[in-house]
């Protein structure tokens, strides 16, 4: 059967992480609706949306926890699910830590180092003193986020080619949550091969760390690109109420702020030409619209069209 499967097995080029046309219901409730998306090899990803969006069955289709009603999901060309050599692959962080009947980080560290080819027990141990875990109390005394930072201590040292953290800063504070980012970051420095799937509704925290994102929302691919592409279309212009009023002219307004005398609207874009126009006109300020605000933008957007529809 190995053979066959290697056989038949598709040129993935630069992709690690293909889901293709995937829907998942229960019940009454479509999690997933005819979702692809594409992960790219040696990348960090976010797969960002609220909480609801169908973030969660996607992290345990793509983990072979879960069968979709309809599409499939590959890793490096292998369906994943109830398949040894993709899942082989592949180390996946939940949301929900669970040690089982283990008892010391030391314990969790040996079941690792047989479950994972290119584990690394010496960075393990690093990163114990770094997240500032006990190596020698036993884990069902810890507090959820001590529960949360030992399961990213796997995640970092685990060595997958496609390594998966689901809402990885729960009950974290401000410093380790930073602190994770930058491991991640450092990390990924270390191996440029490895690819990282960061799956939060914590979109102005996980930014920083992206080489590209996927937004999905109501179990539906909402866009999908590098930080740069998905703001291109977008800008935000701020300035002297009638200057802004004046070069948005004509164009799609997504949001207006007023403050101390200044206007700000975040605009939609018609073409290329409206932002070169506008940057070029001294009256006024630009920025890129943040990811968070993007996000929000066009989940309304969205919205409003399905609210259109049902009408």
């Amino acid at each position: 059967m190995q053979a066959e499967n290697a056989q038949a097995r598709p040129d993935t080029g630069d992709v690690i992480l293909r889901v293709s046309s995937v829907s998942r219901r229960f019940r009454k409730t479509q999690a997933l609706s005819d979702l692809s998306l594409e992960i790219p090899t040696g990348k960090i990803v976010g797969l960002l949306g609220r909480n609801g969006a169908g973030k969660s069955t996607l992290m345990r289709i793509v983990g072979g926890m879960l069968r979709p009603n309809a599409g499939e999901t590959t890793i490096d060309g292998d369906k994943v699910y109830d398949n040894a050599r993709a899942l082989g692959k592949l180390c996946i962080i939940g949301d929900t830590p669970d040690f089982g009947h283990l008892s010391k980080p030391g314990d969790l560290f040996y079941v690792c180092r047989g479950l994972f080819a290119n584990w690394n027990s010496d960075y393990a141990r690093e990163l114990l003193v770094r997240f500032d875990l006990p190596a020698d109390k036993r884990m069902k005394t810890f507090s959820r986020g001590m529960q949360t930072a030992l399961m990213l201590c796997v995640g970092l040292s685990s060595g997958a080619e496609l390594t998966v953290f689901d809402e990885p800063s729960l009950g974290l504070d401000a410093v380790l949550r930073e602190r994770f980012y930058d491991l991640l970051v450092e990390e990924k420095r270390r191996h440029p091969e490895r690819t990282f799937l960061v799956s939060t509704h914590l979109i102005d925290e996980v930014t920083r760390v992206l080489d590209s994102a996927v937004l999905i929302d109501a179990g539906r691919l909402l866009c999908a690109g590098t930080i740069a592409e998905l703001q291109e279309g977008y800008l935000s212009i701020s300035g002297a109420p009638e200057a802004v009023r004046e070069v948005t002219e004509g164009l799609m307004i997504l949001k207006e702020e007023e403050a101390a005398g200044s206007l700000v609207r975040h605009v939609k874009l018609a073409s290329l030409d409206d932002r070169g126009r506008i940057e070029a006109d001294s009256r006024v300020r630009t920025a890129p619209v943040g990811l968070q605000r993007l996000f929000v933008f066009l989940t309304e957007e969205k919205e409003a069209e399905r609210h259109a529809a049902n009408a």
